[in-house]
C-alpha cells in the first residue's frame, strides 16, 4: 500500500490522490484545448482584420508550461502554433517562412521562461500578472525584431519608437496591437483558470508529498 507522510502520521491516501489527480488532469487538458480552440478562432478572425492581434498565443505557452509536466508542457502550444501560424500567413499574405518568425521566437522565448518560474508559484494573481508580462515581453521582442529587419523602419531611434508605439507612417499605432495582445492574454488566461476544477487549481506537482511503500 502507498503512502503520504502528512505532519508526522501516514495516511492510506493513495486511492483518493490517484482519483483527484486524475480528476484534475482531465480539467486540465479540457481548460487547455479550449483555449487551444479559442486561439485557432481568434486568430482566423484577427488575420482577417477584425480585433487585430487579438490573439491568445503568448497565454498558451505560458498555462501550459504552469499547468503540465514533462512533454504535454511543450506538445500543446507547439503543435497549435505550428497548425495556426501557416493558416495565418496563408490569409495575410506572408511567406510561410520569414523575418517575422524570428521575432515571435523571440517573444515565445519570454513567454517560456516566465511560465517555467510562474509554474514554482501559480497563485491566481501570480498567472493573470503573468499573461500582462508575457504578452509586454512578446510584443516588445517581435516589434523589436520587426525594427531591424523591416524596410518600413529606419535603423535609427526614431524607427524604433516607430516599431514600438506609432508604427510606420499610413498605418495604425502599433500601440493597438499590444493592447489587443494584452486583452487576449488576460481574458483567455482567466477562462483558462475558471475551466479548471478545484482541484486542478494551482497544484503544483513537485510539491507533492513524497510517496512510501510498505
Amino acid at each position: 500500500m502507498t503512502e503520504f507522510p502528512c505532519a508526522g502520521d501516514h495516511f492510506r491516501l493513495a486511492p483518493i490522490f490517484i482519483l483527484r489527480h486524475r480528476r484534475a488532469m482531465r480539467s486540465t487538458w479540457f481548460a487547455s484545448l479550449l483555449l487551444v480552440g479559442l486561439l485557432i478562432v481568434f486568430r482566423v478572425i484577427s488575420a482577417f482584420g477584425l480585433l487585430p492581434n487579438f490573439s491568445p498565443l503568448p497565454a498558451v505557452f505560458l498555462c501550459s508550461l504552469i499547468f503540465f509536466r514533462k512533454k504535454s508542457a511543450w506538445l500543446l502550444p507547439v503543435v497549435a502554433w505550428m497548425v495556426t501560424d501557416p493558416l495565418v500567413s496563408l490569409i495575410q499574405g506572408y511567406p510561410l517562412i520569414g523575418f517575422q518568425h524570428l521575432g515571435i521566437l523571440a517573444g515565445l522565448s519570454g513567454c517560456v521562461g516566465l511560465g517555467l518560474w510562474l509554474r514554482r508559484h501559480p497563485s491566481r494573481g501570480a498567472v493573470l500578472g503573468g499573461s500582462l508580462l508575457a504578452a509586454a515581453f512578446f510584443y516588445v521582442a517581435s516589434n523589436s525584431v520587426a525594427f531591424l529587419f523591416d524596410p518600413l523602419y529606419s535603423k535609427t531611434f526614431h524607427g524604433f519608437v516607430q516599431a514600438q508605439w506609432t508604427g510606420p507612417e499610413g498605418y495604425a499605432p502599433t500601440w493597438l496591437f499590444f493592447r489587443n495582445l494584452a486583452a487576449a492574454n488576460f481574458l483567455f488566461t482567466a477562462a483558462f483558470l475558471s475551466a479548471l476544477s478545484p482541484a486542478a487549481r494551482f497544484t503544483n506537482p513537485a510539491t507533492l508529498p513524497t510517496a512510501t511503500h510498505s
